[in-house]
């Protein structure tokens, strides 16, 4: 899908057809599965036996903590038969180096894309070991776990016209998501942690002394404090 990759394949690009369809199950107006199908003109003599590919998503946080980072999602599946339809159904899973702050900006490392769109680019940097390496290098990420695939044998014939398919459900499920706590939220984390100390303090360790004392369930001495008063 970008032309610069596209010319250094010469004669060896197919170009795909593309659909893209979005399930909202809870009326949120957040995409909750997103179904993505591609379908590759082949001609009949071509055999496809091995898929590798990129799948680049927008992920955006809007509430506590707010970030807005490039999702790519990576594929790579290779059959001992050729093919006619790869199908990867997965979940996208959230994963981050340290926690997030909690800070009116958005946190996007200013847009960095796995795929520089702004140049030129040499064949090495978007080979599919670089992209993936680039990827892995970010702080902050996503990973497609979770994953099922199923692969459909190629047909001897091809009617009425020869493609390559591949299905790619992507699951969005509630992610936990660590963030560094404000200085409010510390007190009162720490002030609530101060009364229940308190009240277990008064309600079970003050009462529990006494009955020990009083009923004499250990052994005790007593000792008086007041001086022996030594006659002469």
């Amino acid at each position: 899908t970008l032309p610069p990759i596209n010319d250094m394949a010469g004669g060896a690009v197919r170009t795909p057809v593309v659909r893209v369809d979005r399930e909202d199950s809870n009326l949120d107006q957040l995409a909750d599965v997103i179904h993505l199908h591609l379908a590759f003109p082949v001609s009949e003599d071509e055999r496809i036996m091995q898929f590798q590919g990129m799948f680049l998503f927008s992920y955006i946080l809007r509430n506590k903590v707010r970030l807005n980072i490039e999702a790519p999602i990576f594929v790579d599946y290779a059959a001992g038969v050729p093919g006619r339809r790869l199908t990867v159904d997965g979940r996208l899973k959230l994963e981050l180096a340290n926690p997030l702050p909690v800070r009116a900006a958005v946190r996007n490392y200013g847009n960095e894309s796995v795929l520089p769109r702004d140049r030129l680019v040499a064949g090495p940097e978007v080979s599919f070991e670089r992209l993936l390496a680039t990827a892995s290098e970010k702080n902050d990420t996503t990973v497609l776990t979770a994953v099922r695939t199923a692969w459909a044998g190629a047909y001897k014939g091809c009617d009425p016209r020869c493609e390559f398919s591949v299905s790619l459900t992507v699951r969005i499920l509630p992610e936990k998501v660590a963030y560094v706590p404000t200085f409010i939220e510390v007190t009162k984390f720490s002030w609530i942690q101060y009364i229940a100390t308190v009240v277990f303090v008064s309600i079970f360790a003050i009462p529990l002394k006494r009955f020990v004392i009083e009923q004499q369930v250990v052994q005790t001495i007593v000792l008086d404090d007041k001086p022996v008063e030594k006659l002469y």
